[in-house]
């Protein structure tokens, strides 16, 4: 290899994974980190690593000049991008080349090439890869859209040229909506890309999305390593990826894989990369989607069911080398599936969620792969995206692949900012999925009204009521003199009982030494003997049956992780009663709180606008993803507080209504 040392331009599981790839190959692996990333585990795991400036990732990730400074100061020859952030940035690819760097992954011409939506169909439909049909012209006017809108017809897909991940895209299934629609997906365009334009396309609703992982190396040889089907996802974002993809006709397989290196080929590329797809299964045609001149988030998978270390062969392709292996040598054998695990509040419309991880545990079990860029006492920050975790199961067959990550979802224990774990173990139960016959629409077929968390059983709660009490108790002291205005000395003619709140219902516990008996609301009574909490562990016997219960607690919330997934349960004290019942509501029913810390990106409304409930009033972005946030009631706006371009706290009141008489 004509390199030794490498610097890792990203951050988080993906920057680990790297760091681990290059020293698994004997390179030297030089991490970049962020004021916000200062003590994060890529940080620790690699040789040396370089600060590049404050959290904010226009200043540090973002910024091509302090990473190539960054490599020249390490006595890095080489700097890999890993995905998001510069990874397709031809401009960024080319100043390595002039830095003299090797920059790893395809030549900035390929980048921009298949960097816009709009070129890069051109290349598929010169190499015959059919393409969804729509517009793909650089005449961006109004009129010419709408006029190819018209000819397209509903409902069709406004997609960002430079976009990805779902941002700038907008659905539209009635046309006097479509210039709404395209105002909104530019602005989001321009906001996470830096380019508005725009493409349209026929909306395919049953397709399935697959994709062809491509390995190409620097002497023309090119190799697909198989598809995978990522057809589970929320608001065009892939949320559980599989290979190989279920009940695929061979002939149509065959096809795919065929065009992906033919279109690889046609374009001269010389690295790792994915040609993603559209298959509509009603019809068996399939269409292609875009390329991604990358590494993806899924690539574990592959690498499961081929047995080849996509990110190390990126590596040695960058330095050099030629690939070994011809493609009748590459076999596809078992079945793999990611989930990616996200710092997110799914029965909130998927919100992310922040705050310091207070307690973490990954399961250990053979086959079961973890990709991280957390521990326990991590912060979640909105200045990046929400992904904390990648689990990935290698088993047989696909049921088995099925039941392998479920089962280890659920030894997968996070506390502190809320996960869409318990969603995710959802999804592994939907018929579609189970099936096999899901496409990119399930998760918003399934779950039309919105994902549920699920309710906490009577059991739950009182192993939540018996952990908050257990954890009161001061070494050595009887909890019942530390319970305030709770204790109750003389129930049922025992001593030592206490009353907590659950969910505005009252909750009694009485016993001492380990046996307990906990009474809620129309329910008979849980009598628990041998009860501890020890470092964390909740263990008690009912009925001669010992269960354990992993338990974190953060002032009046009980957090529960069991065979039963993770339950969060607020458990209410005199204190946090008179707490809750003096704190006025920072909203008032007439105010627009920002629900995280986030930037400005747009104000819509204005002083004095009349507005109706749920009108569109202020846009914020945090965690790379635009929140718009609307009116609370009908009524007039009195205050607009901050201006686009701002920076807000949590809590901050950004627009005040006052409301109708």
């Amino acid at each position: 290899m004509n390199f030794s040392t490498v610097l890792i331009a990203n951050r988080g599981e993906i920057a680990l994974r790297l760091v681990q790839a290059c020293q698994g190959l004997g390179l030297r692996a030089v991490a970049v980190y962020s004021d916000a990333d200062r003590d994060a585990p890529y940080v620790e795991q690699a040789d040396s690593a370089v600060h590049i400036g404050p959290a904010e990732a226009a200043q540090s990730y973002l910024d091509g000049s302090k990473i190539i400074a960054a490599a020249q100061r390490a006595g890095a020859e080489a700097i890999h991008p890993g995905y998001g952030f510069l990874a397709e940035n031809a401009e960024f690819a080319q100043a390595c080349a002039d830095a003299g760097l090797v920059f790893v992954g395809p030549s900035p011409e390929n980048i921009q090439l298949m960097g816009s939506k709009i070129a890069a169909k051109a290349a598929a439909v010169a190499a015959n890869v059919p393409v969804v049909p729509g517009y793909y012209g650089t005449d961006q006017s109004d009129d010419l859209l709408l006029a190819e809108a018209r000819k397209i017809g509903v409902p069709l897909l406004i997609k960002a040229s430079a976009g990805g991940g779902g941002r700038g895209m907008r659905q539209v299934h009635d046309l006097t909506n479509f210039a709404a629609e395209l105002t909104a997906a530019r602005a989001e365009a321009e906001a996470a890309f830096g380019d508005g334009q725009v493409l349209l396309e026929r909306y395919v609703g049953t397709a399935r999305h697959i994709e062809v992982q491509i390995l190409a190396d620097r002497q023309g040889n090119v190799r697909h390593l198989f598809e995978r089907d990522c057809s589970l996802q929320r608001n065009h974002q892939k949320v559980i990826e599989e290979a190989p993809a279920p009940n695929l006709a061979p002939e149509i397989r065959q096809n795919l894989l065929d065009s992906a290196v033919r279109l690889t080929a046609g374009i001269g590329y010389d690295s790792a990369g994915t040609i993603e797809y559209l298959f509509d299964s009603n019809t068996g045609e399939y269409y292609f989607l875009e390329m991604n001149t990358r590494l993806q988030v899924e690539h574990p998978v592959t690498e499961a069911v081929t047995g080849i270390d996509i990110a190390q062969w990126q590596l040695r392709v960058a330095g050099g080398e030629v690939l070994p292996f011809a493609q009748d040598d590459i076999r596809c054998t078992g079945w793999s599936i990611e989930a990616r695990i996200a710092a997110e509040d799914p029965a909130n419309g998927y919100r992310p969620e922040i705050g310091k991880i207070t307690a973490y545990h990954a399961p250990e079990m053979p086959d079961l792969r973890v990709d991280s860029g957390v521990c326990a006492g991590s912060t979640v920050s909105h200045y990046y995206d929400s992904m904390l975790a990648k689990l990935i199961s290698a088993a047989p067959d696909r049921d088995s692949a099925i039941r392998l990550l479920d089962r280890g979802l659920e030894g997968f224990h996070i506390a502190g900012p809320g996960t869409n774990i318990s969603f995710l173990r959802d999804l592994l139960k939907m018929p579609e999925f189970t099936q096999g016959n899901h496409n990119t629409a399930a998760i918003g077929v399934t779950y039309a009204e919105g994902w549920q968390a699920p309710s906490p059983t009577p059991l739950q709660q009182s192993e939540a009521v018996l952990a908050r009490l257990l954890n009161m108790e001061k070494p050595g002291a009887d909890p019942w003199t530390s319970l305030g205005a709770w204790r109750i000395t003389e129930l049922a003619d025992r001593r030592g009982g206490a009353l907590f709140l659950l969910g505005g219902e009252n909750v009694h516990i009485e016993g001492r030494s380990g046996e307990y008996s906990i009474t809620l609301p129309d329910h008979a009574p849980f009598d628990l003997t041998d009860a501890t909490l020890l470092n964390g562990a909740l263990s008690y016997e009912i009925d001669g049956l010992r269960s354990t219960v992993n338990v974190q607690i953060d002032g009046d919330t009980v957090t529960l992780h069991s065979n039963n997934g993770c339950m969060s349960i607020e458990v209410l004290t005199i204190d946090g009663i008179l707490l809750s019942g003096s704190d006025a509501s920072t909203g008032a029913g007439n105010q627009v709180v920002a629900p995280m810390p986030g930037l400005v990106s747009e104000v819509i409304a204005k002083v004095g606008d009349s507005v109706t409930a749920g009108q569109a009033l202020i846009v914020l972005e945090a965690m790379k993803l635009l929140q718009t946030l609307t009116a609370p009631c009908d009524g007039t706006v009195s205050h607009i507080n901050f201006l686009a371009g701002e920076i807000v706290d949590s809590g901050a009141v950004l627009v005040s209504i006052e409301p109708e008489d």
